[in-house]
């Protein structure tokens, strides 16, 4: 990855994002905004483009500032039932594909 691998980056962080089948469109929207600064020389359009960029990786939690909003100083929270329920989905889901 280069200085300027925009794109390398953004693939490098989403890979350690703990993400839901919903939010495979704000990472393709991700991915997509990377590849465009990536090439862009106009510093107009990269400030615009990388603003956006920003903001999808915010929602998606990777950011420091979302990290930090989300995560309490004294550390992470217990998972609330709703959230494990969905992890053991995952798992379940994991397991299926693995064995088919």
């Amino acid at each position: 990855m280069t200085a300027a691998d925009v794109h390398g980056a953004v693939v490098a962080a989403v890979e350690h994002l703990d993400l839901d089948d919903e939010d495979q469109g704000a990472v393709a929207l991700a991915l997509r905004l990377a590849s465009a600064i990536d090439g862009e020389e106009s510093g107009r359009t990269l400030s615009e483009l990388a603003g956006k960029l920003t903001n999808v990786l915010a929602e998606l939690g990777a950011t420091p500032a979302a990290r930090k909003s989300i995560v309490p100083r004294s550390g992470p929270a217990e998972r609330s039932p709703s959230q494990q329920a969905k992890d053991e989905l995952k798992a379940r889901r994991a397991n299926r594909q693995g064995a088919g």
